[in-house]
């Protein structure tokens, strides 16, 4: 019976208290507010009804200006018309407590706004507003207006971060799960001492002419921000997995079914037309017409046209038509028609056309015309054409006409070699040394042919020999044409040794009575004055003769005889 009676007495007490307590939200006020605070319309609101309230900064703005007109309404539905939707009310006592509302995770919502410049109080137009988990952005159109359609998430607390070039990155918290205008200012950054301008891929032409306008310019805007992901997917640039902020991401693995642009590769990328990387590419990449990488290629680039490079190549580059490094590289650059380098090349150079290196090379370039090296040369280089090498060589130039290098410490082989300086060796019909070479203009007889003419070119260590002559008794029959090579040992100002080897081809009035005819030829050389040298000396001769070979002052019938040689050289 007590029981009963203390179970009943207390209901009773509990249905007053509660009774009580709706009277406050039910209770009826008179508000006339014009952009007014408000927490002073709340506290106007609490007065009347003889209650205070109680709440959160996250739940209530008090800085907020409201307009309202409300004549002998409820409070709750004051309150409603006051601070929308997503909060709730509870009594304790006299007091209010104002709560938000658990945020329905089930659905999207909208965060929409302005972003202003802090300073001057001017829209910024093209100010990227992004939320880094979602991978979800967009930009401010004309008058700094944005919307950003997000999805809730109870995982992680949702934040949008609003970049612009020239501005701090200013990041601000939103209610999940409700939709929300906000106004954003954000701060110009401070002056900073301005760093060499870096080309860029959306710089390039190639890249205006595939990236729009907005995704250069969300580019630029998000110079700071990059993410890495392990799987992409897209159609073309700004339509894939990551939507809008592709160009941030550091792919794995990457799959372009026209092409993509991205921040890097670290690891596997390959695109049907094209692939675009803003910044290294490490791994491999291949696309049937171009891949174009802004920052360093660290492994393998294919392309059916063309591959470019802003940074270094340590690896393997192939294309169809050209590759362009702006940097040094370190492997191989293979293509059908050209290679370039802007800096040194550590490896090959191998191209259909031509290969340019604007710095060293440290290796071997083979080219169907021509290769140019900007500086110095230590390895090989081969054209059907011609070499160049402003700076030092030191190995191998071989080329169908000619060979060009500032100082030649290796070796030349071609039509015509051209040197600065040489301390090495020269071997063509024409050898040409700027400063210090060997030239002589030679008028001389022999055993052979009365009258002979020889031009010699080079260095004193190893020089070229073109020469002909003729015998006068059979000036119609018997003639001389050869090619040779020779040395000079000085002894004195004065006095030298020379040797030489030519082989000369002889025409004896009938090509079926020609002979091959090789001499060697020592002699002692004096000079009698800056450009004139007396010279004579021994020589021996080995020929192979066809048909009857006329007396011309040598023996027909010995394989090789002593013969000798006496004239003049001038210069």
């Amino acid at each position: 019976m007590i029981r009963i009676i203390f179970i009943t007495v207390s209901y009773l007490l509990c249905s007053a208290y509660y009774c009580h307590a709706q009277q406050l939200l039910r209770k009826t006020v008179t508000v006339h507010a014009k952009r007014q605070p408000l927490v002073q319309v709340l506290n106007e609101i609490g007065r009347q009804g003889g209650f205070h309230f109680s709440y959160t900064s996250d739940a209530v703005r008090n800085d907020s200006l409201v307009t309202l007109a409300a004549r002998d309404k409820p409070v709750r539905q004051v309150l409603d018309m006051l601070l929308g939707p997503g909060l709730r009310y509870r009594e304790v006592g006299d007091h209010i407590i104002i709560q938000r509302t658990a945020p329905d995770l089930s659905r999207s919502y909208t965060v929409s706004g302005y972003v202003k410049d802090r300073e001057t109080g001017m829209t910024v137009v093209n100010a990227t507003v992004y939320e880094k988990q979602q991978f979800i952005s967009t930009l401010t159109n004309d008058q700094g207006f944005f919307r950003l359609r997000l999805k809730s998430n109870e995982k992680y607390a949702a934040a949008i971060t609003v970049s612009k070039d020239l501005y701090r990155d200013t990041t601000l918290t939103v209610h999940a799960g409700q939709d929300q205008e906000m106004a954003v200012t954000i701060r110009q950054a401070q002056p900073v001492m301005l760093a060499p301008v870096e080309v860029s891929v959306e710089k390039t032409w190639l890249g205006k002419f595939i990236l729009s306008s907005k995704q250069r310019m969300q580019s630029l805007n998000l110079s700071r921000f990059f993410a890495d992901k392990p799987f992409q997917y897209s159609l073309v640039p700004g339509l894939g997995t990551h939507g809008k902020l592709d160009a941030q991401v550091i792919n794995k693995f990457s799959v372009n079914t026209v092409g993509g642009y991205a921040y890097g590769l670290n690891g596997f990328e390959i695109g049907s037309v094209f692939n675009i990387d803003k910044k290294d590419a490490k791994g491999f990449q291949a696309a049937g017409v171009f891949n174009m990488v802004g920052g360093e290629v660290n492994g393998v680039q294919l392309a059916g046209v063309h591959n470019f490079a802003l940074d270094t190549v340590e690896g393997f580059q192939a294309a169809g038509v050209f590759n362009v490094v702006k940097g040094s590289v370190k492997g191989a650059q293979m293509a059908g028609v050209f290679n370039m380098a802007g800096d040194s090349i550590r490896g090959l150079q191998a191209a259909g056309v031509f290969n340019i290196a604007e710095k060293k090379v440290n290796g071997a370039q083979m080219a169907g015309i021509f290769n140019r090296a900007d500086h110095s040369v230590k390895g090989f280089q081969a054209a059907g054409a011609g070499n160049i090498s402003s700076g030092e060589v030191r190995g191998l130039q071989v080329a169908g006409i000619f060979n060009y290098a500032g100082h030649l410490k290796g070796t030349q082989i071609g039509i015509v070699n051209i040197a600065d300086t040489s301390s090495g060796y020269s071997i063509g019909l024409l050898n040409i040394v700027r400063k210090g070479g060997y030239y002589r203009l030679a008028i001389y007889a022999n055993e052979v042919t009365l009258l002979n003419l020889a031009f010699k070119s080079g260095s004193p260590r190893l020089y070229g020999i073109l020469t002909g002559g003729l015998h006068p008794v059979y000036n119609k029959r018997a003639f001389t044409l050869g090619y040779g090579l020779g040395r000079e040992w000085p002894f004195t100002e004065k006095l030298s040794l020379t040797t030489e080897l030519t082989s000369h081809n002889l025409y004896l009035g009938e090509w079926d009575r020609s002979a091959l005819l090789l001499r060697l030829q020592p002699a002692l050389n004096y000079r009698l004055g800056k450009y004139c040298t007396l010279f004579a000396g021994p020589v021996l001769s080995i020929y192979s003769a066809q048909g009857t070979v006329p007396k011309t002052g040598y023996r027909q019938n010995d394989p090789g005889v002593i013969g000798w040689s006496a004239g003049i050289s001038l210069f």
